[in-house]
């Protein structure tokens, strides 16, 4: 991932984009969590509205990865295919583990 091209793509600074990877990673962690919870409990609603919402910011920020990820997981809640949705969220949290990871 190469975050001065994410950067200039949004007309932003390395520094300024790295702010706004801080913030996603920062409320997208929680919604992770939510993700796990509703599968959990089977609440395929509340799985699509999570994943949308972290389809959309992720895109926002051209982190194209981890938005194809919630999308597959809109669909395959969609589908009802819910074993498949946790795959789709671990791959999501280690995503985000490698975006806290990164220096900037």
């Amino acid at each position: 991932m190469n975050f001065t091209s994410l950067a200039e793509n949004l007309g932003l600074e390395t520094d300024e984009f790295g702010e706004l990877v801080d913030l996603f990673v920062e409320t997208g962690s929680p919604q992770v969590e939510e993700l796990r919870e509703a599968l959990k409990t089977g609440d395929g609603e509340q799985i699509r509205r999570l994943a949308h919402s972290l389809k959309g910011a992720s895109g926002n920020l051209g982190l194209m990865d981890i938005s194809r990820e919630a999308r597959t997981i809109e669909t395959l809640s969609d589908a009802g295919n819910f074993e498949a949705v946790g795959e789709a969220i671990e791959k999501i949290d280690k995503l985000m583990e490698k975006l806290r990871a990164m220096q900037y």
